[in-house]
């Protein structure tokens, strides 16, 4: 019986992980995602931060042929990153976030929201999704992908650090979408919690929105930069303006940045590119 359980069991999470069927002439990368994640405009300064090493993973799906990744579409079939980490700003403030689009581990609106809730996972992983959350072009001469147009909400340029918020709307087949934040930011104080826009103790968090891959000022492309062999990708360090390359909205009086590296990870069952 026993045996007939762990079979079981065995067969239950190989469906689980088992590889998308694609067409013959595409292919997958799975990437692991080395991002940077800063924090300012926070009040005083006392919570502006660069939090380095933040961990995450990207599916890409390329054009092949001939047994080579050719020029063309490019569709983002997964992103997430997750963050984890202590800020000393007069109090600790303490954020356990999952980033992710489509959904974490194969659900798109998970309960769990504190690490100690039943469920909360040390990552969110791929679980086989085709569908593109975000799509681009790659051309390998000039080692670029370029990401479809993305209006962003207006508020994505704005220096009033109140005004990108999950709310504001972005549209288009180049935005990341649906980008949920997932989590909790835990404030370990009482009048301090109030400046940043918490409540004192957990500030459990659930937003979903279109994330734009613009890197700058309005004039700014939507590119990023890569390897010949496909096997890093990497978004502009900084913007024209000094910031990491994306802004990412949040409701506390404070502008978020990130950017990110995404290296090839062989050991993954989805890359099956050349």
């Amino acid at each position: 019986m026993r045996r007939l359980l762990l079979l079981a069991a065995l067969g239950s999470w190989s469906a689980c992980t088992a590889r998308p069927a694609f067409a013959a002439d595409t292919c997958t990368i799975s990437y692991r995602i080395d991002a940077t994640l800063q924090i300012s405009d926070t009040y005083l300064g006392k919570g502006n931060e660069t939090v380095r090493s933040i961990p995450g993973s990207l599916v890409l799906r390329y054009e092949q042929k001939d047994g080579r990744v050719v020029d063309g579409k490019v569709k983002i079939l997964h992103f997430a990153m997750y963050e984890s980490f202590t800020i000393d700003a007069m109090i600790d403030v303490t954020t356990t976030v999952h980033h992710f689009s489509p959904s974490c581990n194969g659900i798109e609106s998970p309960a769990w929201r504190r690490p100690g809730d039943a469920g909360f996972p040390a990552e969110c992983r791929y679980m086989g999704n085709t569908r593109a959350v975000a799509v681009g072009t790659l051309d390998r001469k000039a080692g670029t992908i370029e990401w479809a147009k993305c209006k962003a909400a207006p508020s994505y340029w704005s220096k009033d650090r109140r005004a990108y918020t999950p709310s504001q709307k972005s549209r288009g087949r180049g935005c990341l979408d649906p980008m949920h934040a997932v989590g909790n930011v835990h404030c370990d104080g009482k009048i301090a919690c109030k400046w940043g826009g918490l409540k004192p103790g957990d500030n459990p968090e659930r937003s979903v929105w279109a994330q734009p891959l613009i890197h700058g000022p309005p004039e700014s492309d939507e590119t990023v930069a890569v390897s010949a062999n496909l096997s890093t990708i990497t978004t502009p360090r900084y913007r024209k303006d000094g910031y990491q390359s994306y802004n990412l909205p949040n409701d506390s009086p404070s502008r978020t940045w990130f950017s990110w590296t995404a290296t090839r990870d062989d050991s993954s069952p989805f890359t099956t590119c050349p």
